[in-house]
């Protein structure tokens, strides 16, 4: 049955029953013409006349029914939101168990004009709760309770609402103020919590009411159960399937004692009477049949004021069961129950109902249930599941997970909700599982806590590791993803650095490399602090391929801010000199452009740095180190790498310290030196080094257009003259900076006449567009430079090649081959650029269905793109 629908039924059932008790009176539009409500006078209680109109709520108590009217009685005040909604309000007269009346006045929201509903309540109806004074304690009108019932507040699946039931019974009704809860119901059903009564004695509302929330009509269906007396202890399952999630009370709010196992706790009710209606709500799971439920009443202890159930209610979402027991088990120590149900449910919701209670000890029966009864605690010590899988170990319903069938799921839901002792046994039974078998364990060690469940899957991280092909090994195809090993990663970043100890065990471990390197990026990233004290260690007896994978492994650990604290302690001298020194230069290294800001730093650079006498790979390795620390202004650093640019004797060396410097503004002098070096490797990068920092907006030294354009024009070497191309485009526009730059329109290298019509389209060079267009209009030229012309000169809105353009482009569309594809993009582009006015016919042609769809899309865009040229 859906929610829902119990929704429903609980409110017919209970908020309306008040029309049981008395007739109601509605009050249209014409309120003012309506005669007043008068409730008569009873025992101890005087008249009431109440009268609803446009100008609000009036009430007047009296000796006597006869004659008494609202006129001249008291005004009761009303919110601003519900004054519109009098006109549509209602008049419920309600008799109370003694005989004493009240008035239940209701205004729905719904009845309200639509413009009094804007911006303000949609749903739900504001009530008061009016009575009459008791005799001889005034004339005020007693305003019991009022305020907005049916309408929720709170995020979704924690709202909550308040409620006002009219419950009738042999004589009279009670009436009661409580909450709906979303988190609080009786397997869905919804149920009222925290409620109050209103008392007839003193006409005040009572805390701490119970409340049936079960529908009549349901429990008159209910099937009907005998619990039986167990005449010995039934052996306690492996297992705990049901959890307590919610109650409607509960003595100390100590209700997850009702399933803990311990027959020495229980859970008691806490309300006034005998806790009809109380519950306790437990999740269970669904794959799992239940076929009974075990029942012990009283705990080893006893309680005060504690007393046993008569009856209860077994309830699942769609299930309702009546159970009896057959004794006062009060009186009956240590007795335990068994409630074998007519058929097996599977359900993901249990709940518990209390119905009827013995007396206890002292207290009359007919007291029960009335709000002057001495205080009773029912109570229910413990509530067990019975299911075809008690009297199993863990170990047994590990082996029932082999196959993944029905049976397999619902030992694995068992397991999933037994603790670690369950987890423990999934992972020792894991490797006699087959697959089906081991994805239900995985889900079981899943509930575990992280230092169960850790061990397991860092193991199952490094055999998965050390089982996939190596990285870069050629393959016919893309390897299969291994869930297993992708499910261990999942579970360890989820523990994060729980699992630090363990990944740290296995990167310094002597075992397999894949392994280890596997490990170790587990470990930056759930745990970066421990990742750098556990791969320093490792990376002294690494070697090779191993030791690459593990250095990135410390630099992506190193530079997060988790690490601060460790790599700063790491790098004073006394901590650094240590160890070895390749780890030394692995760290630095690792912490790459982060090195200047980790206090300690250049002194642990200068240790490395000033050694006499340092071997070639060291000084190599230093360059990009120094290059870190000269950007946060470290001089030495800076020196340092300035003299490996200039003197060192290795042209390994010198080519590392330029491309390094590019970042570094104050080298830029020397970068330009390095242009000349007589190794034509040094050359490229320092050419390279150069157009870099021209790029990113670095003023170049004067002297650097001359001595790129040298390059440019005598180099021998064609990566070293497009290097300068590059880097003289780069440069801010100069004549002649553009003079060199046409002069290599000339080159025999289609790569350095590439380059240079890029820089003279950057340039905007139209002293010089004559030249661009030989070469975009030269059948015979290289393909990729006549694209690079037609886009320079798009760059330079030359509006006389635009019917070319056009040609190109229209050609695009039945291509001879790629040369025409790429002019024809080209082509586009530049026309986008241009813009010319009748851009639209000149591209309709291509826009058609018959275009190829890259062509297409590029003259959609060609037509939306902002133009760049004035017209």
């Amino acid at each position: 049955m859906s929610r829902t629908r119990f929704r429903s039924r609980w409110l017919r059932a209970s908020v309306t029953a008040g029309a049981v008790a008395a007739s109601s009176t509605w009050l249209g539009d014409a309120a003012a013409q309506i005669a007043p409500v008068v409730l008569p006078q009873a025992a101890g209680q005087q008249a009431l006349a109440v009268r609803i109109d446009a100008r609000g709520i009036s009430a007047r108590a009296c000796p006597s029914a006869a004659a008494c009217a609202p006129d001249g009685g008291k005004a009761l005040a009303v919110p601003s939101e519900v004054a519109p909604l009098l006109g549509g309000a209602r008049v419920a007269p309600v008799t109370l168990a003694d005989g004493r009346h009240l008035a239940k006045i209701e205004a729905p929201a719904s009845g309200a004009p639509s413009g009094a509903r804007e911006g303000g309540v949609a749903s739900g109806s504001w009530v008061m709760l009016l009575a009459a004074p008791l005799a001889g304690k005034g004339t005020e009108p007693l305003v019991l309770w009022s305020g907005w019932t049916g309408v929720a507040a709170g995020e979704h699946g924690e709202g909550r609402s308040d409620a006002v039931v009219v419950e009738p019974l042999g004589s009279g009704s009670r009436v009661l103020v409580g909450q709906l809860r979303d988190d609080v119901t009786i397997c869905g059903r919804p149920a009222l919590v925290g409620a109050s009564e209103v008392d007839p004695r003193t006409m005040t509302l009572l805390k701490g009411a119970s409340f049936q929330n079960l529908p009549a009509e349901e429990r008159r269906a209910a099937g009907k159960v005998a619990a039986e007396r167990r005449e010995a202890d039934a052996a306690a399952p492996g297992f705990r399937l049901l959890r307590p999630t919610a109650a409607s009370s509960a003595v100390g709010k100590r209700f997850a004692e009702i399933a803990d196992g311990d027959p020495k706790t229980a859970w008691s009710e806490g309300k006034a009477g005998a806790g009809r209606g109380e519950f306790v709500s437990f999740s269970s799971a669904d794959e799992v049949g239940i076929t009974g439920l075990g029942l012990r009443i009283k705990p080893v202890d006893g309680v005060e004021g504690g007393a046993a159930p008569r009856t209860l209610f077994v309830a699942t979402p769609d299930r309702l069961f009546h159970v009896s027991l057959p004794e006062d088990a009060w009186v009956k120590e240590s007795a335990g129950y068994e409630v074998k149900l007519p058929e097996e449910i599977r359900a993901s919701c249990v709940a518990v109902v209390l119905d009827e209670a013995f007396a206890p000890r002292g207290a009359q029966a007919g007291e029960r249930g009335s709000p002057s009864a001495p205080e009773v605690r029912v109570t229910i010590a413990e509530v067990t599941a019975r299911t075809a899988f008690d009297g199993q170990a863990p170990a047994a319903l590990v082996g029932a997970l082999a196959g993944g069938g029905e049976r397999a799921r619902a030992a694995a839901a068992l397991l999933a909700r037994s603790g670690p002792e369950a987890a423990e046994a999934a992972i020792a039974g894991y490797d006699r599982l087959d697959p089906a078998g081991r994805q239900l364990a995985a889900g079981v060690i899943d509930t575990a806590p992280c230092a169960v469940q850790i061990p397991f899957f860092t193991a199952r991280l490094a055999s998965g590791a050390a089982a996939a092909p190596p990285r870069g090994a050629r393959r016919a195809a893309p390897p299969e993803p291994d869930p297993e090993l992708h499910h261990a990663r999942d579970r360890i970043r989820r523990c994060g650095r729980a699992a630090a100890p363990a990944l740290a065990e296995i990167v310094k471990g002597g075992g397999a490399a894949a392994a280890r390197v596997a490990a170790a990026r587990e470990l930056a990233l759930v745990a970066p602090a421990e990742a750098v004290l556990a791969l320093l260690d490792a990376l002294a007896a690494a070697r090779g391929a191993t030791r690459k994978e593990l250095r990135a492994a410390l630099a992506l650990a190193a530079r997060s801010e988790r690490a601060a604290p460790v790599v700063e302690e790491e790098v004073q001298l006394d901590r650094l000199r240590a160890r070895p020194e390749d780890a030394q230069l692995d760290l630095l290294r690792a912490l790459g452009p982060s090195l200047g800001r980790v206090r300690g730093g250049g002194a642990a650079f200068q240790a490395l740095a000033s050694a006499a006498g340092a071997p070639f790979e060291r000084r190599y390795l230093l360059q990009a180190p120094a290059a870190a620390l000269a950007r946060a202004g470290e001089a030495p650093a800076e020196a340092y790498l300035r003299a490996s640019l200039r003197k060192d004797a290795d042209a390994h060396v010198r080519l590392r310290a330029a491309e390094v410097a590019a970042d570094v503004p104050s080298l830029a002098p020397d970068l330009l030196a390095a242009a000349s070096d007589p190794d034509v490797r040094v050359r490229e990068a320092a050419v390279v080094a150069l157009a870099r920092a021209a790029s990113a907006g670095a003023k170049l030294p004067a002297g650097a257009a001359e001595a790129l354009a040298a390059r440019l024009a005598l180099d021998p070497w064609t990566f070293i003259r497009g290097g300068a191309a590059l880097a003289l485009g780069a440069m801010p526009a100069a004549p002649a900076s553009d003079r060199a730059l046409v002069g290599a329109l000339a080159d025999r290298s289609p790569e350095v006449r590439r380059h240079a019509l890029d820089g003279l389209g950057a340039h905007r060079a139209t002293a010089h567009i004559e030249a661009v267009r030989d070469r975009a209009e030269d059948k015979e030229e290289d393909v990729e430079v006549r694209a690079r012309a037609i886009l320079a000169l798009g760059a330079m809105c030359d509006a006389s090649s635009v019917d070319l353009w056009t040609r190109l482009a229209l050609q695009a569309k039945a291509p001879m081959g790629e040369r025409d594809q790429r002019l024809g993009s080209a082509a586009l582009a530049a026309l986008g650029a241009v813009r010319p006015a009748d851009l639209p016919a000149r591209l309709e042609p291509l826009l058609d269905k018959g275009t190829p769809h890259g062509l297409r899309e590029a003259a959609r865009a060609a037509l939306s793109a902002a133009p760049q040229c004035r017209r």
